[in-house]
């Protein structure tokens, strides 16, 4: 009796252990780390201004400024390089652009932006992406995914409203009007999430300022800075 309890707890162990090395190399969402539930994008794929920015646009969420980071690890909290970092977008409102900045892809038909991990098993996803996402920050839609193993799900936000109808996607006149829509009361969207930038609840004068620097970017100096206001859409859009 006493043998064969012994070769059952030696058996189980054993395939413990081969569990383990099966789950080694693999992206834990356990022990990976994300960047929060939220997020901003635009159309040029560029990093957002915020409080600390110059100018200063008050009321950002500071986490949103510097990119969405990732840390993979997987079971054995070890970090995991060459690992594929992906936002997926809910079809049908928003829409990756098909090119973006800092060695980032995208995939316009699993309608995906993507980073590579690093040796640390870090990536950063500065995302230029279109649409009008109306569910609130509680019920968050785009997948954040490592190799496609989903790590959390959060909202997103984009100061690109609405895809051209032809030439690149970028931050014109028809956003403008889009957020006029959710900014004054009495107007189809007033005050639905999609132009919440700062993710208060609310759209008001600070969402208007941090849609301003999209809307004028580089017409004036740090608004924002460098020359890339644009990204190519996917087709067709969103």
């Amino acid at each position: 009796m006493m043998r064969s309890m012994c070769k059952a707890v030696t058996v189980a162990a054993g395939l413990a252990v081969i569990a383990s090395v099966a789950m080694a190399g693999v992206p834990d969402p356990t022990k990976s780390s994300t960047d929060g539930n939220f997020m901003l994008g635009n159309a040029r794929g560029g990093f957002v201004l915020g409080p600390s920015s110059t100018p200063s646009v008050p009321n950002i969420p500071v986490a949103v400024v510097d990119g969405y980071n990732v840390t993979v690890r997987d079971v054995g909290n070890i970090p995991l390089a060459g690992v594929t970092v992906s936002f997926t977008y809910p079809s049908g409102t928003l829409r990756t652009m098909s090119t973006q900045q800092f060695g980032q892809t995208a995939n316009c038909t699993s309608n995906t932006t993507s980073a590579v991990t690093n040796g640390s098993g870090q990536a950063v996803i500065v995302p230029a992406v279109v649409g009008r996402n109306e569910s609130p920050s509680g019920s968050p839609t785009v997948q954040v995914r490592a190799n496609g193993v989903l790590l959390t799900t959060i909202a997103l936000r984009s100061y690109d409203l609405v895809c051209e109808a032809t030439g690149p996607g970028k931050v014109t006149g028809f956003d403008f009007n889009v957020f006029r829509q959710h900014f004054l009361a009495g107007q189809p969207f007033t005050g639905q999430p999609a132009c919440d930038y700062t993710n208060d609840g609310l759209v008001n004068g600070f969402d208007l300022n941090g849609f301003r620097t999209e809307f004028l970017c580089n017409t004036s100096t740090g608004l924002p800075t460098g020359p890339i206001c644009t990204q190519t859409q996917c087709s067709p859009c969103p």
